[in-house]
C-alpha cells in the first residue's frame, strides 16, 4: 500500500483511491438505518451491557452521558475511565433481568472480583 497523499484543496475520493491503490467498501455493506434510533435514555438509568473488555461478559451498567443516538455508559465498579459509548439500538445492551431470563449470570467487570452488592456502586 502507497503512503497517503497529502490533501490539498477540493477532496477527490476517485483520485484517492487511485494514487492510494486503494478500494471503497460497497455501500450495500452498510447495514445502518439511513433514520437514526430514537434515544429515550436518561443519565442515571440501569441496563445491562456487555463488558467492552470482555465480551463474553454480561455486567451492570449506569448511563452517565447521552449524545444524539448514542449513550455513553460506565459499568458498575468502573471508573470512568472505561466509559464506553453504544448506539440506543445496540444489541449489547438489554434491560434489567434479560440476562437471567436467557440463563446467564451478570458479572462484574473486568478486573473486578465478588457479588454484585461488593463491586457495585448500588
Amino acid at each position: 500500500m502507497k503512503k497517503p497523499v497529502p490533501l490539498k484543496g477540493h477532496f477527490s475520493w476517485e483520485k484517492y483511491l487511485k494514487e492510494t491503490g486503494a478500494m471503497a467498501a460497497p455501500a450495500s455493506y452498510f447495514k445502518q438505518s439511513l433514520t437514526p434510533p430514537v434515544n429515550e435514555f436518561k443519565a442515571g438509568m440501569k441496563l445491562e451491557a456487555q463488558d467492552p473488555r470482555n465480551t463474553t461478559s454480561t455486567c451492570i451498567a449506569t448511563v452517565v452521558g447521552l449524545t444524539g443516538s448514542r449513550l455513553r455508559l460506565r459499568l458498575d465498579g468502573s471508573d470512568n475511565k472505561n466509559d464506553f459509548w453504544r448506539l440506543a439500538d445496540s444489541s449489547e445492551i438489554q434491560p434489567i433481568g434479560s440476562c437471567e431470563k436467557s440463563g446467564g449470570m451478570l458479572q462484574p467487570p473486568l478486573g473486578r472480583t465478588g457479588h454484585i452488592p461488593i463491586f457495585c456502586d448500588v
